[in-house]
Parts: C-alpha cells; structure tokens; sequence
C-alpha cells in the first residue's frame, strides 16, 4: 500500500505516476473518429451503443485540456477533437444553437439541458487556459445561452432544461446543474477575467448552501435537491426512481462534499465572504457523520432522516472528499482534514481502483465489490482526473488556472 500522506514528496510522486496511468487507459480509444468520445467499458473497450452525451464530451475536452496543460503527449490532439465536436454537427445545433443533450446511433436527445451546457462552459474555459484552436468561440457561445435562456438574475440561479428551440422550459429546478454551472463560472472567471461570472459563483452558492444552512431546517446539511418553478422544495421528488444516475431521491452526500470543495475555492478567491469556509466544513462534516459507511465508502443518498436510501458506494463522491479534505487543510490549517484525505486516498486504493484493467470501478455494493446497478463501464474520466491534481491546488487558483502558471 503507497503511504497517502497528505502533503509528502512521496505522495505527490505516485500522483504524477497514478495520473499517467489513468490517462493511458483513456487517451487510445476514447476519442471516436466520426466525431466525439466514447463511453469506455470495464476494460476501457468503447461502447457506442451508449450514445454520446454532451456532459461526457465536454468533461473529456476538459480532461484533455487540463492534460495538455501538464504536457502529456497527444493530449492536445484529443482536446481539439472535442472542441470540433462541439462546435460542428451532430455535436452542435446548427439550426437553434445549442447543444444536444445526447447524440445516440438512431436518434438524438433534442432537450437542452443546463447540466451539459455548463460543462460545455468548464470545457471551453479550460480548452481556452490550454490555448486550444476554436475553445474562445465555443465558450462565448455556451455563456451567451445561459444569458439568453437560463440564468435568472433575480432568483440568482438557472433553469434546468428547454426544448430544442429555446422556448419552452421544464418546469422542474435542481442544485445539480447549479452546482456544476457554478463550477463551471468559477473556471470562465479565471480564463476570461470576468468578474461577473464570479459573483454569479457566489450567489449560487448563497442560494444552494448559505441559504439552506440557515434555513432553519433540522439537519440542514441535507441539501435539498429538488425544486419546482417557483423554487419551493419537492422532497418527495423521484421517491419512485430512488436510483436515478442524475435526479436521486433524497439528498447525495457527494453533492455536499462536492458543494465544500467549491466554497472553499470561492473563498480563495473572495476571502471577504466570511461565511464561506464555515459552511465547507459543516457540509463535510455531516457527509461523514451521515454518509461515510461503516467499511468505509460514501452511501449514494440519504433519506431526510439521515438513513441511506441507496447504499451503494459511487465513485466519484470519494474523489470530492479529496479535493474537499484538501482545500480545507488549506483554509484552515486543521490536521482532521489532512487525515480524510490520506484515508480517503487508502480506500480508494484498496477498493476502487481497477489494479486489473485501470482506472476506476464506478459503483461497488455493501460488500465493497463491483457492481454495475446504476453505471456500466468507466465513461468518467473527470472526477478521478481531478481527484489526482488537488494535492497541488493552491487556494487562489483553480486546476486550469494553476497548470497554467
């Protein structure tokens, strides 16, 4: 077992090895020659019968980027081959603008979803840190949509979903896609300089987390997810499709982990906002208290009284707590942090990663075994990707900005 010891030479050293292995498994097969990536199977096999989401497109163009930024070979060529994908057809909708929410072999999800357009932002944000041909036009396209269409200045947050022609909204409203678009604003921020977009990041925040935190609710770490128009809360929502890969019932603990790791990095770059680090850690807190399972790996959600809904162990809510336990050690100097972290990183080893075939399991069960309930393969490159370049993140600057510098 390699010692994970937060902050070691030794540590930071199997980073930099694990980070080329991940990489390999990904780089040779996951780009497709007609255009777009692939989802990858268990052994890194391309699966189009998956179909090609723009959330994955966009995470990979990301990926790449930050890849190039590191000065991996080849990476650039892959980056580029998702910013064309991007801004020509099928990825792009040439007639309304916009993106798909999925391109499959026989038809195509027409809806055009915040979730994916915001990682078309973080996608074109980092593209363009990276110096990739065509990332400025892509990321002033996906920005000017959400103005156009989702970001809502008076309710400080953005709409879900519309149709294909942009006139006709869901009515639902999810912390989801406001969590990745906020993300996504904290990138566009420090590649373009636009101090808008950041004060957009901090009001997401403030509604998502802030405003939860003091809503007076019992156990208000339990973020809400679910929303209607109105933003009035719907706790029942999806009570029947518990498993759902994207709109869960009851609250995901990752999405509080993940939620901590972004106050902290608003808080790096607006140290005034004095309520930010607080809230990190009484997010990450109540991830461990009402998530961390007792052998060890985060429930998927949580019903409102703390119990798991669904107790299989995902992925990717391990490598938020890293980032998380990381920027926290940062911000506060506290030792308890530093110590998740290098547990965190253990039963990763131990548990998920693929020491067979590379890469990551996406889901194991009670028994910590792989299981393939909810995710076939390992489409998602970017939760790890990042997971293992937190180590290095400074508090006033993000992965790309960093790399960058």
């Amino acid at each position: 077992m390699i010692n994970h010891t937060w902050g070691t030479d030794a540590h930071l050293a199997w980073l930099d090895r694990y980070r080329e292995e991940l990489l390999d498994f990904y780089q040779p097969h996951v780009a497709d020659p007609q255009g777009g990536y692939f989802w990858l199977g268990g052994t890194g096999q391309p699966m189009p019968e998956k179909g090609k989401g723009l959330w994955l497109a966009a995470r990979m163009t990301h990926c790449f980027s930050l890849a190039h930024l590191l000065g991996r070979e080849g990476a650039r060529e892959i980056a580029a081959h998702g910013v064309r994908y991007l801004t020509t057809p099928p990825g792009r909708d040439t007639r309304y603008g916009g993106w798909f929410a999925a391109v499959n072999e026989e038809d195509r999800d027409e809806s055009k979803e915040l979730y994916g357009l915001a990682h078309v932002v973080l996608a074109g944000s980092s593209a363009l840190t990276a110096g990739i041909e065509g990332s400025q036009g892509l990321l002033t396209e996906a920005l000017g949509l959400i103005d156009a269409h989702y970001w809502n200045e008076a309710d400080g947050a953005a709409l879900d979903a519309m149709d294909r022609t942009f006139t006709v909204a869901d009515p639902y409203r999810g912390l989801n896609a406001n969590m990745h678009l906020t993300e996504a604003y904290l990138a566009a921020h420090e590649a373009t300089g636009d101090p808008v977009l950041l004060e957009r990041a901090i009001r997401l925040a403030e509604r998502f987390v802030e405003g939860q935190l003091r809503s007076g609710r019992p156990e208000p770490h339990r973020l809400v997810e679910h929303f209607d128009e109105q933003w009035q809360p719907v706790p029942g929502y999806n009570r029947d499709e518990p498993a759902h890969p994207f709109r869960p019932y009851g609250s995901t603990p990752g999405h509080w982990l993940e939620w901590s790791k972004l106050a902290v990095q608003i808080a790096g770059l607006r140290p005034d906002v004095k309520w930010l680090v607080p809230a990190a850690e009484q997010l990450f807190a109540g991830a461990l208290a009402d998530a961390w399972a007792p052998n060890g790996g985060f429930y998927y959600t949580v019903d409102w009284d703390g119990s798991p809904v669904i107790s299989n162990r995902f992925f990717w809510p391990v490598t938020e707590a890293i980032g998380a336990a990381h920027v926290l050690r940062l911000a506060t100097g506290k030792q308890e942090y530093a110590d998740w972290y290098t547990r965190f990183w253990d039963f990763a080893q131990a548990y998920l990663m693929d020491h067979d075939h590379g890469a990551w399991h996406s889901e194991l069960d009670d028994d910590l075994l792989p299981t393939t309930r909810t995710w076939d393969g390992k489409p998602d490159l970017y939760h790890v990707l990042q997971a293992t370049l937190y180590a290095k993140l400074p508090l006033e600057a993000g992965l790309a900005a960093h790399l960058a510098r």
